[in-house]
């Protein structure tokens, strides 16, 4: 096919491509003979995730290596084969982890919020894969809008300015978190994901809609839909603590 003739790539990828690239330069998240353990759910940021960072293979000066984790929760299959079939077809190796997580962590035994521990237990269990597989980095799917929810949940629950970080060192440095989606909304990676047809697991979880992060999400939905430019200022104010112009305690030892 002549160049004249190639379809173009759609606006929705190249703005994707883009912030990517952009994330992986501003936080440093991929360097060369990384061993990269992408921890797929089977859901649109996952597996755009993947394909992202498998795909970006071929454009830039940097080589690294993926492997795909998927860790099975114990529910009711929702099609997961579909997604196992495109893996292979992108011929990057490939785990599942059968777990009973998602059972356990809505059992009677646990006296704590169910995704706090089905976290957990999902979290643990990558870590010991990236371990066996040599991979001195884990990427997950999580989006901006993932960072901004995180970030309102911590204080009106935690009491405490914090949220995921797009890189995050775990065990001195010896495995690090990425978190490449860091600067991309989730309607936007849902429409990159719909424009190239890629498969899609349903999350079978009991819990997935309910819960205080739910409550968060709604409201937050409401303010972008009011003005879009807030979830922008979000993520600005996030970059630019003023701690002078937060409250502190009087260290009693300087009197």
């Amino acid at each position: 096919m002549s160049q004249h003739c190639r379809p173009k790539t759609p606006f929705v990828e190249k703005k994707v491509r883009r912030l990517l690239g952009k994330a992986d330069e501003r936080y440093g998240l991929i360097e060369p003979e990384d061993r990269i353990l992408v921890a797929l759910s089977g859901g649109v940021d996952s597996t755009s995730l993947l394909w992202l960072l498998h795909n970006r293979l071929n454009r830039i000066p940097i080589a690294y290596e993926l492997f795909a984790v998927h860790v099975d929760l114990g529910f009711e299959d929702k099609g997961y084969s579909s997604v196992q079939e495109w893996v292979e077809s992108l011929r990057v190796p490939h785990r599942i982890i059968d777990s009973k997580f998602g059972p356990r962590a809505h059992s009677e035994e646990n006296s704590e919020n169910p995704c706090f521990l089905c976290s957990r237990l999902r979290r643990t269990a990558l870590f010991k894969e990236a371990g066996r597989l040599n991979c001195n980095k884990i990427a997950f799917g999580h989006n901006l809008d993932d960072l901004i929810e995180t970030f309102f949940l911590n204080i009106f629950y935690g009491s405490q300015l914090s949220t995921m970080l797009p890189r995050q060192p775990f065990f001195g440095g010896e495995i690090t978190v990425i978190r490449p989606l860091s600067l991309l909304d989730s309607a936007t990676i849902r429409r990159f994901h719909q424009s190239l047809g890629f498969p899609l697991t349903v999350n079978p979880c009991p819990s997935k809609n309910t819960g205080k992060r739910q409550e968060i999400r709604e409201i937050l939905q409401g303010l972008y839909r009011k003005n879009r430019k807030i979830r922008g200022n979000i993520l600005s104010a996030m970059h630019n603590v003023n701690l002078e112009y937060l409250p502190s305690f009087l260290d009693n030892t300087k009197r």
